[in-house]
């Protein structure tokens, strides 16, 4: 670990972040962290990022904070020097996604769907808190509500002719994206759980 770096460890998922990779894995990958932070000894800012998937922001966060709390009884971390945040995706990455309501004023529609319409009759994530968003509407069935919104994220994306997937997530990772996210955020009040983790990087950010 160096000066004025990042570093981004892929968790797998909740539990498995929290679970041992495999029978001769003796720490799982959240462990395995606090290990470096310990031995190094520069890390100032710790994220955990999970989803809350179909569990409540609340559950999730405080179900992750006993499993930290548990494991960092076991290494001396100074909490002056590393600040460990956790972040709760409620329900997921797709739904922080959802919120970007600039899209229609940016890009010509190309085509209609009548999933996405049934998705909008069903709840509007144009107008409405897509983190307050729950299962899917009559007549659609997936097994979590995750992949619902990313189906609708995949559908809402699509009629502008912009492509969505976890391995090929390019058309959210511009600046321009997140900017859209912010001021979702900011203008309406929505997407509390993201409105933290921006409220966290700006502070760091005037340090």
């Amino acid at each position: 670990m160096t000066i004025n770096t990042c570093r981004i460890i892929a968790g797998n998922g909740y539990p498995s972040m929290v679970s041992r990779q495999n029978n001769n894995s003796e720490v799982s990958r959240l462990e395995a962290c606090l290990i470096d932070i310990e031995r190094f000894g520069n890390v100032n800012h710790f994220f955990i990022c999970i989803d809350s998937e179909d569990h409540s922001y609340t559950a999730r966060f405080h179900e992750l904070k006993s499993k930290l709390d548990d494991l960092k009884s076991g290494y001396n971390i100074d909490s002056s020097k590393t600040e460990i945040h956790i972040i709760i995706q409620h329900c997921c990455f797709e739904t922080w996604a959802l919120g970007n309501a600039e899209i229609p004023n940016e890009y010509p529609l190309l085509r209609s769907s009548k999933i996405l319409s049934d998705f909008q009759a069903y709840y509007d994530v144009l107008v409405n808190d897509p983190e307050e968003m729950s299962c899917c509407p009559t007549g659609r069935t997936f097994s979590t509500k995750a992949r619902f919104h990313k189906h609708y994220l995949q559908e809402y994306l699509g009629q502008f002719g912009l492509f969505y997937s976890k391995k090929n997530p390019k058309v959210v990772e511009d600046k321009k994206y997140l900017d859209a996210l912010k001021k979702r955020c900011e203008s309406m009040n929505h997407l509390s759980s993201l409105k933290l983790l921006l409220d966290i990087w700006d502070r760091i950010e005037t340090l």
